[in-house]
């Protein structure tokens, strides 16, 4: 497995490392930890500067190690002075990644979002699975998912084959919430039938007609019972009740889950 590990050498992106590595801490992974710096060369001492971030990355790759209990996990140092789009497109698509592992910062870090403006334009603009890591989220053994969806588009099956990868939150359970009606076209028994066909764990539907699932009370209840949120990137709408409009930016609750975003 190729995860892509963007860093800009915060605690919050520690955290994010830190959590990648003991989630996936079963299987062979080779982790490519990426920092981007974009380039200024009206700027002083720019080579200095490079110098100093590649230090800190080396730096955060051997804590890593020290983290990981798996020989089979590989670490390399990735730099780029290109915009975080470009970079994070480039080094996706160059080593072939099956994931992209960010930091998430509190709401309180940004007024547009509930897990930090560069989280959340990654999670819109690159097509690739990403999981955001709570700034105060610790790693613990999975044991339940929770997957709202809103069936306004139809579903792949492909998007879940993370799921069927052995050894990755293998057994845990996931909580399929159906929210809203679906829309017209849309064969939900077909979605069903693919959420039926994930291995290793137990999976359960739930209908839920109100389209609010993110009130503030059901957050909450989301935080106490689950231990990750998994979205589709392909359901705009949902993310966007949830990331980005009112409940991400006013919501009383705080988001303490990492979130899964499958493309």
């Amino acid at each position: 497995m190729n995860v892509l590990i963007l860093t800009d050498l915060s605690e919050v992106a520690r955290n994010a490392g830190s959590y990648a590595v003991q989630f996936l801490g079963d299987i062979p992974v080779n982790f490519y930890m990426l920092n981007i710096r974009e380039f200024n060369p009206e700027a002083s001492l720019e080579e200095e500067k490079k110098e100093l971030a590649l230090r800190k990355l080396h730096q955060r790759m051997d804590e890593l190690q020290e983290i990981s209990q798996n020989k089979d996990h590989k670490f390399f140092a990735l730099y780029s002075e290109s915009d975080l789009l470009t970079a994070t497109r480039k080094y996706a698509d160059e080593k072939n990644v099956d994931l992209i592992v960010m930091g998430a910062a509190h709401k309180g870090h940004s007024p547009f979002t509930i897990i930090g403006n560069h989280t959340y334009e990654v999670i819109k603009k690159i097509r690739y699975n990403i999981l955001a890591v709570a700034e105060h989220c610790q790693y613990k053994p999975l044991k339940k998912m929770i997957f709202p969806i809103a069936y306004s588009t139809s579903l792949n099956k492909d998007v879940f084959a993370i799921f069927n990868k052995p050894q990755i939150a293998e057994g845990a359970a996931l909580t399929v919430v159906e929210v809203g009606d679906p829309a017209k076209g849309v064969d939900v028994e077909a979605g069903r039938e693919i959420f039926s066909q994930i291995k290793n764990r137990k999976v359960k539907v739930i209908p839920f007609k109100d389209k609010n699932i993110f009130s503030d009370d059901n957050l909450q209840k989301i935080q106490d019972r689950f231990d990750m949120i998994v979205m589709m990137g392909k359901n705009l709408g949902l993310c966007d009740s949830f990331l980005h409009t009112k409940r991400g930016i006013y919501s009383k609750v705080s988001n303490s889950l990492p979130i899964l975003v499958l493309h």
